[in-house]
């Protein structure tokens, strides 16, 4: 096991051992709950008031702890306390992730630290991928939808070079956490998504959410991570899924994130320990 992966695991089962890099956790996850309250129902006008300062404070938050445990391990705690917590800069609305990209931009040049630029890249890189998450769910799925003919969904695919755009995020976080590690955050964010193409809690779909991840050809932690999120989809897919099951189903995907970020931390990049306070 690496120290990456021993100092991760640690902060996951005892975060209390820690309590300032506790608070920093706490604090971030403050911030991305006050950005989206603050901001629901804004235009864009008030939005360009008040998510300047929101957006700092999340990014600010994101570089100490980074400057606490290193880039990797920091990013990896994130994704664990975004699950938990259901808040992330994935959840999000589009209008305020295309604010918060242009800031981002700003961001990478302004920060004199490595820790700093990087997150900052990183951050926006999130934010790019969310959007083209977004125009995937919006137009691949939509089979025998009358509205959204298949020759005009892919020729938008095209044109929003959704393709081109997603691995160009995907290269960019693997630059400094490698390729595991970015397969794991990009999964997180992806199923934080509310518009997920669900399969339903029946016989068939029972069928393909059992075979699609296997069919994915991924290393076994993603396989099983992307049965529980099928799982979880058919039980939201439910008129009135009962609580017990859905917490159960939110217990079981943080366990399996955190052995699947755990696994991107065992070969670290270069750039993995920046920031970390020896």
């Amino acid at each position: 096991m690496s120290e990456l992966v021993e100092i991760f695991q640690r902060h996951v089962s005892q975060p209390e051992a820690d309590q300032e890099v506790l608070e920093l956790r706490h604090s971030l996850t403050e911030a991305k709950r006050r950005a989206v309250t603050q901001a629901d129902g804004l235009d864009e006008e008030e939005l360009k008031q008040v998510l300047p300062d929101l957006y700092l404070e999340i990014i600010g938050s994101n570089i100490q702890l980074a400057a606490h445990l290193g880039l990797a391990v920091g990013m990896a705690v994130n994704c664990v306390d975004e699950q938990t917590s259901g808040v992330s800069i994935s959840s999000f609305g589009r209008q305020m992730r295309q604010l918060m990209t242009e800031m981002g931009v700003q961001l990478k040049k302004r920060h004199g630290s490595k820790v700093g630029k990087f997150v900052a890249e990183i951050e926006a890189q999130r934010l790019a991928w969310r959007h083209n998450h977004e125009f995937l769910s919006w137009l691949a799925f939509r089979r025998g939808d009358e509205r959204y003919p298949a020759q005009d969904r892919r020729a938008r695919l095209d044109a929003f070079k959704v393709q081109e755009r997603l691995l160009q995020s995907r290269e960019g976080i693997s630059r400094y956490l490698g390729a595991t590690l970015c397969a794991a955050i990009e999964g997180h964010d992806r199923f934080l998504l509310t518009n997920r193409w669900r399969l339903e809690a029946n016989d068939e779909g029972a069928v393909e959410r059992c075979a699609w991840p296997i069919l994915s050809l991924q290393p076994g932690h993603t396989v099983l991570i992307e049965q529980a999120r099928y799982e979880h989809d058919a039980l939201m897919s439910m008129e009135a899924p009962p609580q017990e099951a859905v917490d159960a189903a939110n217990e079981t995907i943080r366990d399996l994130l955190t052995a699947q970020l755990a696994a991107g931390l065992e070969s670290p990049t270069a750039t993995a320990s920046v920031g970390r306070v020896v």
